[in-house]
């Protein structure tokens, strides 16, 4: 088990290495259908968003995470996820709005995740940044990340979903098309 955790660290700081940018903003709300609490994650995913996320978390019993953005650094992703996937938190990505790569990791860590009317999840492969600076895809780690979702309780037809669209590409998907590829969805409200 420590080799598997060592090896998804190292997967995690090569699918980051080379990646730069602006942090994704943050800031808690009152859901607006008077539900409750919620955390607004939006933009593209930065290394530290992880601990601004987990002071935002330590101030809410109970919230529901809404998230929207291109993606970003996996790493942070998958930590944001699985601090909300321990919280039993929903996800929920608002009415209209996007949430690609990265963010859709986040979103897939909900109890449950929801779409609002119109909303799209975008899934593709992995990718890391050379040393030229262009982009590669990569499935060498993909077993870490397959291992992720399985923990999370995928089947491993829902993981080969999310891994296998080209990385220069993004394939979006509605609730419909989310449940018969094996990823429960709600609506929303």
């Amino acid at each position: 088990m420590r080799f598997a955790q060592a090896l998804l660290a190292a997967f995690l700081a090569l699918a980051c290495a080379g990646e730069a940018g602006h942090a994704a903003e943050f800031r808690a709300i009152d859901m607006p259908d008077g539900s409750g609490h919620g955390i607004v994650l939006s933009g593209v995913i930065a290394p530290g968003d992880e601990s601004t996320f987990h002071k935002l978390a330590e101030a809410q019993d109970k919230a529901v995470v809404l998230t929207t953005g291109p993606g970003g650094i996996v790493k942070t992703a998958v930590t944001i996820g699985s601090e909300i996937r321990a919280r039993g938190w929903a996800t929920l990505v608002p009415p209209g709005a996007q949430c690609a790569s990265a963010c859709s990791l986040i979103w897939l860590a909900g109890q449950p995740r929801m779409l609002g009317s119109g909303a799209q999840i975008g899934f593709h492969a992995m990718s890391v940044m050379t040393r030229n600076g262009q982009r590669a895809e990569t499935h060498d780690l993909d077993v870490f990340l397959r291992q992720w979702l399985t923990d999370l309780g995928y089947p491993f037809d829902a993981t080969a979903t999310i891994v296998n669209t080209e990385a220069a590409s993004v394939r979006w998907f509605d609730t419909t098309e989310l449940r018969a590829n094996g990823i429960p969805t709600d609506p929303y409200p």
